[in-house]
């Protein structure tokens, strides 16, 4: 949001006759500076559930809960997830709020760590 804006302010400097390198430099300066990486997400509940249910009735059971289930492939296999989390730690305390849901009962779970992406 912050580099549209800033490439804003440079195209109204422009148009506007006032085409000041410096100006220019200094706002390009500004926008590449603050650039800040998002933590990368490396865990996820894998759902282990038996063959009781289908994915569609888990999915459906698992979003009227507030979670959001996806399907990721890793090393050619599907798995079944929710998530991704930051930390461990976060996928541990969604882990245990799932467990306090009377609806998800039945519904099993692993914490997993997430391969590095290339």
């Amino acid at each position: 949001m912050r580099k549209v804006i800033v490439m804003t302010a440079i195209l109204a400097l422009t148009a506007c006759g006032q085409e000041s390198n410096d100006k220019i430099q200094r706002a390009k300066a500004a926008s590449e500076s603050t650039v800040v990486q998002a933590p990368v997400a490396q865990w996820a509940l894998e759902i282990t559930e038996g063959q009781r249910a289908t994915i569609t009735d888990t999915t459906g059971r698992l979003l009227d809960n507030g979670f959001t289930p996806y399907i990721f492939e890793i090393a050619g296999v599907q798995h079944f997830l929710i998530g991704p989390f930051a930390s461990e730690a976060q996928a541990l305390e969604a882990q245990a709020k799932m467990k306090l849901k009377p609806k998800l009962d039945g519904i099993e779970t692993n914490v997993i760590e997430l391969p590095a992406a290339n």
